[in-house]
């Protein structure tokens, strides 16, 4: 007498008269023989992925070891092309060669010209900033790698205090009370530094803020220092609030022998190796020093002491690309 297990055999009678007979009809009516190809494509394709995972050559897998910094760099060789002056309040600089090129090109562009042309009609403060292309470098072969669209960001600040242009720093007294509107324009230039051509020119939605001047006080707000231009007298503390939602801070260098009607450049990026976030000036210090205020938080202030006379070019470092800075004259004492 045949066991229970030989009713499931192929071939077996049990099994043609009734298993087979009732797969025979699944596959009939379901018409799965027509996908019988198809399932042993996906089996072959599981097979081989199964191989793959377990030898580790997935492209997935070899992603995880990948350390793109272990094949290539990141220079870092920012370019001061131009600093701001008392005459000439224009500060011009590139995070690196090939973005200066982006500059090159934008200052032949008759858009541009005749942008740059109206901030001067205007006595603007001008920043000039190429941020882009990123420039990576291939450190076994030195080639160096980057995307050819550049991008040049043109900014305008401009103030007028009681409805008067204000292009030349006045004494905190004479203007404290008044009420100060701060404007400020952008511009994004796009190049292709390969062909040498500028793409596209967009401008931004005009800034404006409104203040009253208090004394000894400057605002950090959204990108802009109000006011941006000033002259206190030595010996006076100046404070730096912050009331805009972002953070900021206030980075330059302080020539002591500057005098306060100097034409000449004052410096506007300092040393990291000679910087200080003190409220007081030592009396042995140089005569020129880099200033740092350290990340200024929203809702914070920062507060610096000018013994001396002299004159303090500052930014913001954070959003140095929108024309963020400013300069304070420090007048002698009478």
């Amino acid at each position: 007498m045949p066991v229970c297990t030989d009713y499931f055999v192929p071939g077996s009678k049990f099994w043609n008269d009734n298993i087979g007979q009732i797969v025979h009809e699944i596959l009939l009516r379901k018409n799965i023989r027509g996908l019988l190809p198809l399932f042993a494509i996906v089996g072959g394709f599981l097979v081989v992925g199964a191989i793959l995972i377990s030898s580790g050559i997935l492209p997935e897998e070899r992603a995880r070891e990948f350390r793109p910094l272990t094949y290539v760099s990141m220079p870092s060789d920012m370019k001061v092309i131009q600093e701001p002056t008392l005459d000439e309040n224009v500060f011009i600089y590139a995070i690196n060669d090939v973005a200066q090129r982006g500059i090159d090109i934008a200052q032949r562009d008759a858009r541009v010209r005749q942008i740059l042309d109206e901030t001067t009609d205007r006595k603007a403060a001008v920043t000039i900033a190429a941020v882009q292309p990123t420039v990576m470098e291939d450190r076994q072969s030195g080639e160096l790698l980057y995307s050819s669209i550049g991008q040049v960001i043109i900014t305008a600040n401009w103030q007028v205090v009681d409805g008067a242009p204000y292009s030349e720093p006045k004494n905190f007294a004479e203007i404290a009370n008044k009420k100060l509107e701060s404007r400020q324009q952008i511009w994004h230039v796009l190049v292709d530094v390969d062909d040498g051509q500028v793409t596209q020119v967009v401008q931004q939605a005009d800034r404006v803020i409104s203040d009253v001047v208090k004394p000894n006080l400057v605002r950090a707000d959204v990108n802009m220092f109000v006011p941006n231009a000033i002259m206190v007298d030595a010996s006076s503390t100046v404070r730096w609030p912050n009331s805009s939602n972002l953070p900021h801070n206030v980075v330059g260098i302080f020539n002591k022998t500057a005098a306060p009607d100097a034409q000449g450049s004052t410096g506007l990026i300092p040393d990291n190796n000679n910087s200080t976030s003190s409220s007081t000036n030592d009396a042995q210090s140089p005569s020129v020093i880099a200033i740092d205020s350290g990340f200024i938080q929203p809702g914070r202030s920062w507060q610096y002491r000018f013994d001396e006379a002299g004159v303090f070019n500052y930014l913001c470092t954070i959003h140095a690309e929108e024309g963020m800075r400013g300069t304070l004259i420090i007048a002698p004492s009478s």
